[in-house]
C-alpha cells in the first residue's frame, strides 16, 4: 500500500512518497533475519513516536533513541502472543538496544523505486518505532563491505 510521506532533514515532517509492506506476523522472525543481513553496518536512525504523529506526518514529539550508528541487528525475541522485536544498533564503543514490546504491526518502507528505506514497527500501546537509513540505495548498487564488516 503506497502513501505520502514528507521527510525533512531535521525529520519534523515528511516530503516523499513511501510505500509500505506490512509483513504477517508468522514471517517478522524471517524478515527480521534478511533485513539484518541485508543492511548489516548501515547506519540508521531510530526514533519512536505516537502512532498518531506518524499518521498526521508529524514528527516533532519524535524520540531519538540512536543516530548515525551501525545498524547490528534486527530480532523477533519469543514471547506471547507475538514475538517482541529487538533493535540493535553501535559498534564497540557505542550500543543501544531498543526492544519493541507487543508489536501489532511490522512494516518495509521503500521509495518509490523500490529502495528500503527502513522498517516500521507498531507496538499495542499507541508508539511507533522507525528505523530509517541515513543514506537509501538499492542493495545491489552497493560496491562492497567496509573494511569493519569482513
Amino acid at each position: 500500500m503506497a502513501h505520502a510521506e514528507i521527510h525533512s532533514p531535521d525529520h519534523t515532517r515528511t516530503d516523499t512518497l513511501m510505500r509500505t509492506e506490512t509483513v504477517p506476523p508468522n514471517a517478522w522472525p524471517d524478515a527480521c533475519a534478511d533485513f539484518s543481513r541485508t543492511h548489516h553496518g548501515w547506519l540508521v536512525q531510530v526514533l519512536t513516536l505516537p502512532t498518531t504523529a506518524v499518521a498526521d506526518g508529524d514528527r516533532t514529539s519524535a524520540k531519538e533513541i540512536a543516530a548515525d550508528l551501525p545498524l547490528a541487528e534486527v530480532a523477533a525475541v519469543a514471547a506471547d502472543p507475538l514475538p517482541n522485536i529487538d533493535i540493535r544498533v553501535g559498534d564497540q564503543r557505542r550500543r543501544t538496544v531498543q526492544r519493541v514490546e507487543r508489536p501489532k504491526s511490522l512494516k518495509i518502507e521503500k521509495d518509490p523505486d523500490g529502495a528500503v528505506m527502513g522498517l516500521r514497527i507498531d507496538d499495542s500501546d499507541g508508539v511507533t518505532t522507525l528505523v530509517h537509513f541515513r543514506t537509501v540505495m538499492p542493495t545491489e548498487r552497493l560496491d562492497g563491505l567496509a573494511a569493519s564488516e569482513h
